[in-house]
């Protein structure tokens, strides 16, 4: 049984995978069959939820009770961005866009470490402010995406569709980078204990604003497919992608107190909250259940995932702490 759960503890992504096939089997179970076009369905739904959780994850990583509320909000401004400048160049417009979204991100990151803002403070400041520029702004941007743009995101290859396959090699990428690159493990180290990594010669203030910076970029990258999907960008499109985001960065893995990430976890983690949102709107037409419900039961997932993240890190942090030495944060 101990064997059984330090595997568990060792590879959280176990859970957001038997979510998903808990809430598949319940939509079958609603629906009179399981249809595997469910999951593709899902998996092509999730895009935004999961890119922004991927991005969530990288913040929440770098510690300090980082956590970034202006994703929804470089989302949106990333959209106009695109609709905009694709009617001049498309890949101008895709790569200016996305760079949008990684100098948010750097604001984000310059204010948080060099004016000593807590990174939630911050980030609600900021969401505002890139917010404000989207309102001043979009009378004259335009709102309509280029059409072989959105040709191209809205295809498939067989019934997998362009958009799962971007998210599945930007989760490689960052993978890679994560757990490959001498910056994975220095954000590692950076979020278990900063003080530590610092007096093992870590450059904090670079680590961390680059984590802003990765994060912008993935924002930025989900509001400009966001404008293909849907059809163009408008004020509040990011909105909806913002619970199930944080819900999946969490029930990914990603310690809340930062210095633990999971990709393939959070990946999951995107698609089950996916899927638990098709359970519920399936269960709402179904048995005509009370309007709003939904939210309340994500939300309470959410706290509920935060509740055991915390407890979990606490616990770890306690076992651990006799033995820990900045090396030994730098190596992990």
């Amino acid at each position: 049984m101990s064997r059984v759960m330090e595997f568990i503890q060792r590879h959280p992504a176990i859970w957001p995978i038997l979510g998903c096939l808990i809430f598949f089997v319940m939509i079958g179970g609603l629906t009179g069959g399981l249809d595997a076009g469910v999951l593709f369905t899902a998996a092509r739904l999730a895009t935004f939820a999961t890119l922004l959780g991927l991005a969530q994850m990288v913040v929440v990583t770098s510690g300090d009770g980082a956590i970034d509320l202006s994703q929804v909000y470089v989302l949106t401004l990333c959209a106009y961005a695109s609709t905009t400048l694709m009617d001049i160049n498309p890949v101008l417009g895709f790569v200016a866009a996305v760079a949008i979204g990684g100098l948010a991100g750097l604001v984000n990151g310059l204010i948080n470490i060099y004016l000593k803002i807590p990174a939630m403070v911050t980030t609600l400041a900021t969401g505002y402010l890139y917010f404000t520029v989207v309102l001043i702004g979009a009378p004259y941007m335009k709102v309509l995406p280029d059409s072989g743009f959105v040709a191209l995101i809205t295809g498939s290859v067989g019934p997998v569709s362009i958009q799962t396959i971007v998210v599945v090699v930007a989760a490689l990428l960052l993978a890679v980078l994560l757990y490959r690159t001498p910056y994975g493990k220095q954000l590692h180290a950076v979020g278990q204990n900063r003080t530590a990594a610092h007096l093992a010669g870590i450059s904090t203030p670079r680590v961390v604003i680059l984590a802003f910076v990765i994060g912008g970029l993935l924002s930025g990258l989900a509001g400009v497919m966001a404008a293909a999907v849907m059809g163009g960008a408008f004020q509040d499109m990011g909105m909806s992608y913002f619970l199930p985001s944080v819900a999946a960065a969490f029930v990914g893995g990603t310690a809340a107190s930062g210095g633990r990430s999971n990709v393939l976890g959070v990946a999951f983690g995107g698609l089950m909250m996916t899927l638990m949102s098709s359970f519920l709107n399936t269960a709402e037409s179904t048995f005509d259940l009370v309007s709003g419900i939904k939210q309340l039961v994500m939300g309470g997932f959410l706290v509920l995932i935060l509740i055991v993240s915390v407890a979990g890190v606490k616990k770890r942090r306690v076992q651990v702490a006799p033995t820990e030495t900045p090396a030994t944060l730098v190596a992990s």
